[in-house]
């Protein structure tokens, strides 16, 4: 049986590889999903007043923990601008 040939893999094909599969497992920031913390600053308020107006901001909960939707804050903060 053949051994298989090695061939050479230069760094900027392993970059390119590893910034395409950082991508797809979102690990570059560009998830719709946030948490907590980074709905608050994504809407520049505070964490504490994020949990304060749960009630009317949108969110998902699993498993206890919270989670907010780029697209959801953003529907709802222009539903909430005044003219």
């Amino acid at each position: 049986m053949a051994q298989p040939t090695e061939t050479p893999v230069s760094r900027s094909d392993l970059d390119a590889l590893a910034a395409a599969l950082a991508q797809r497992l979102h690990l570059n920031g560009d998830s719709p999903w946030m948490n907590t913390a980074e709905a608050a600053k994504y809407m520049r308020v505070s964490v504490r007043w994020l949990r304060q107006h749960l009630s009317e901001v949108p969110h998902s909960k699993v498993a206890g923990r919270l989670f907010f939707s780029r697209t959801e804050l953003d529907a709802w903060l222009a539903e909430k601008r005044r003219s």
